[in-house]
């Protein structure tokens, strides 16, 4: 896949969306924010991995998110990217390998791999893949909540994390008001049913760790006992939207859709950093991030 001679760059979730009010790409500038990071990229000659929900099916249907973003399928095309699916774009899973999408940028459509880079066995994952719920191939509540909060977007007209938007943590009462409505529902009615044994019905947890950051710790753990049971010498995720380190272990690239962008560099050493992407170009974070990992 690649001959590890250049410095790896890793982004993930930009969740590209329609460009209606859901998509929260399309807000604040964040487009000429990927721009010139892909600009800052080729300078460098690195490679480009983007480690899942590249795209947000979750909030617009697939023809128009690919429509809308083809000149970023044909820019990353040209980069020779590699794409790695996450639970957002997971519509995509199935067709890897196949000849389906003709677009080229597809070609390097793949799943979870790993990678061995100045003498490290890294893998590389999206990381919805170590959850029971998220890892189902049929869609859960986590994409039904993202809809519920898409048509809320559609009323007010831009992302609801915009600014000037609701915050996480009303996001966050949002779901739980939701969660323990349905939950109250469900458990009364399987309990009419004659049953020998009730197991208790629980929204919350099928929902993903940006809709209920409490997962986080739960997961970094998963991502843990992944890395021992398979032999690897660190992690390379997305999916949590919690940027950072833990150890020399565990590498998070973040998002694109929160207040700050970020991305990991891999050197061919096997060496890796922690950026933000700023106006003034990427600015590296110093030490372990602990605390924004995992809460």
């Amino acid at each position: 896949m690649s001959d590890n001679s250049r410095d790896i760059f890793v982004i993930s979730d930009l969740h590209m969306g329609d460009g209606g009010p859901r998509d929260n790409l399309a807000t604040e500038g964040k487009e000429s924010q990927i721009d010139r990071f892909l600009d800052h990229v080729a300078a460098e000659d690195g490679e480009l991995i983007i480690l899942g929900d590249l795209f947000d099916f979750w909030q617009a249907h697939v023809g128009n998110v690919l429509a809308l973003r083809k000149n970023y399928l044909d820019r990353f095309a040209e980069m020779g990217a590699t794409y790695v699916t996450g639970n957002h774009d997971a519509d995509l899973e199935a067709l890897i390998g196949t000849d389906f999408l003709k677009h080229p940028f597809f070609e390097r459509m793949v799943g979870p791999f790993e990678r061995t880079i100045g003498g490290r066995k890294f893998k590389f994952i999206h990381g919805h893949e170590v959850e029971p719920f998220s890892s189902y191939d049929t869609p859960g509540w986590g994409r039904i909540f993202a809809i519920l909060v898409g048509i809320m977007e559609d009323k007010k007209g831009s992302p609801l994390l915009s600014a000037g938007g609701l915050g996480e943590r009303s996001m966050l009462g949002l779901s739980r008001v939701f969660m323990g409505l349905w939950n109250l529902f469900v458990n009364s009615f399987e309990k009419t049913k004659k049953r020998k044994k009730t197991h208790p019905h629980h929204v919350e947890d099928e929902l993903t760790p940006a809709q209920r950051p409490e997962h986080t710790k739960k997961i970094v753990s998963l991502f843990r006992k992944h890395l021992e049971e398979n032999g690897y010498d660190a992690i390379i995720a997305g999916h949590t939207h919690r940027v950072g380190s833990l150890g020399d272990w565990y590498f998070n690239s973040g998002c694109w859709v929160g207040m700050r962008e970020n991305f990991l560099k891999i050197s061919p050493e096997g060496e890796v950093v922690v950026y933000d992407w700023t106006d003034d170009g990427p600015v590296a974070r110093k030490g372990n991030n602990q605390e924004s990992v995992v809460q």
